[in-house]
């Protein structure tokens, strides 16, 4: 391949993520959009599955049945992968060599020189085809969580992006040797620092009062109305609190949230929006159950975060990394969300030192990242 100068890319990169939730999809999407500005002249694909169609709305039915129905079963299976990585072994090398064989045809296919992944069965796959002798140029497993269970770290995977030190560390336990790095969130360009009355004002929001944008995740999980209860509950006269709430794909929360009948100036349920980083960039703080990227879009716009009642597995490790971090607060139980709410909303300058915090998250360089990436593609 010939490299016409320092800021060239990669002749082709393969992008890939799977529809299990839309933060995988996402993260995909970014990296995807900030490489064709950084390179032209190179080819970037994207393809959203593990291989398999039927593995794909597989697993998108059962991780959605299991967290709205059971996410006690899905915390303890998380939690046990998270403290005994050996005993996940067996399981990753059969998963791996599933996706691996599937995943072949489109790697033979495209060629590339460069593939990341944003979903851990995905890049277990390339861990197989790199044993096998069948994965050409660098792979990089980009992980879109704080925390990093088992099946997102792979020593054959070339590269292995995590959030944080303590989320790398996890990565390397469950990896020994890999080679991992901490690397900026992948999320999209709109994420970044704006005014906050500019935003409320296009959204046709209050100019005045304490904005809290609450988010289940696309799925609405974690007891959403039970944390908008809770949000709700800090209301004064003195202190008006708007509870901005994202439904996702979870028509049947939006539809019992709407049914209320609260005012507007209280309560507004959404669904499915494209309006994300405006909704941001309007609140005062971010309150989620779910975690993973509109947490680190949240970081990427300057706003708090808050842990509420964070969902069993990934939700509760990945707050308790951000915590300690002191990126986020995190509130176990409804109680703790409205003591929480009516305090930062009596004293928003409370809200200063974990604005601050998210700031010097967010604004690490993704872009810089990237094309120190190439420059090892380039070796």
């Amino acid at each position: 391949m010939e490299w016409i100068g320092p800021d060239d890319g990669p002749g082709r990169v393969l992008v890939l993520s799977a529809p299990v939730g839309e933060g995988h999809v996402a993260a995909a999407r970014a990296l995807a959009a900030r490489m064709r500005a950084l390179w032209p002249r190179t080819l970037v694909r994207e393809v959203e599955s593990t291989g398999s169609t039927a593995r794909d709305v597989s697993l998108a039915r059962s991780y959605a049945a299991t967290m709205r129905w059971a996410p006690g079963l899905y915390g303890a299976a998380y939690d046990a992968l998270l403290h005994a990585p050996r005993a996940a072994a067996p399981f990753k090398a059969i998963s791996a060599s599933r996706v691996g064989h599937d995943l072949a045809p489109l790697v033979d296919e495209e060629h590339p020189d460069l593939v990341l992944s944003t979903y851990p069965m995905t890049t277990g796959g390339l861990a197989w085809l790199r044993r096998h002798g069948r994965l050409p140029g660098r792979s990089v497993a980009v992980v879109t969580d704080m925390a990093v269970h088992p099946y997102w770290a792979w020593r054959d995977v070339d590269e292995t992006w995590t959030l944080l030190e303590s989320s790398r560390g996890q990565a390397l336990a469950a990896a020994p040797g890999a080679d991992v790095r901490v690397a900026p969130a992948a999320v999209d360009v709109r994420f970044a620092p704006r005014d906050r009355a500019q935003a409320r004002a296009g959204l046709g929001l209050p100019a005045d009062g304490f904005t809290v944008l609450v988010s289940g995740g696309s799925l609405g999980f974690g007891h959403v109305d039970h944390v908008v209860d809770a949000v709700l509950a800090a209301r004064t006269p003195q202190r008006p609190v708007l509870a901005v709430v994202l439904c996702g794909h979870n028509e049947r929360l939006r539809a019992e949230l709407k049914a209320r009948g609260l005012p507007r100036t209280a309560l507004r349920p959404l669904g499915w929006t494209d309006r994300v980083p405006d909704l941001i960039a309007a609140s005062d703080v971010v309150l989620t159950t779910a975690g993973g990227v509109i947490a680190t879009e949240a970081f990427a716009v300057g706003r708090p975060v808050v842990f509420a009642a964070p969902v069993a597995g990934h939700g509760r490790a990945g707050a308790r990394l951000a915590e300690d971090a002191g990126l986020a607060l995190v509130c176990p139980r409804p109680s703790d969300v409205t003591a929480t709410i009516g305090r930062l909303a009596a004293d928003p300058a409370a809200t200063a030192p974990l604005a601050a915090r998210a700031a010097e998250f967010g604004v690490r360089d993704l872009d810089a990242a990237l094309r120190d990436l190439a420059g090892r593609v380039r070796g």
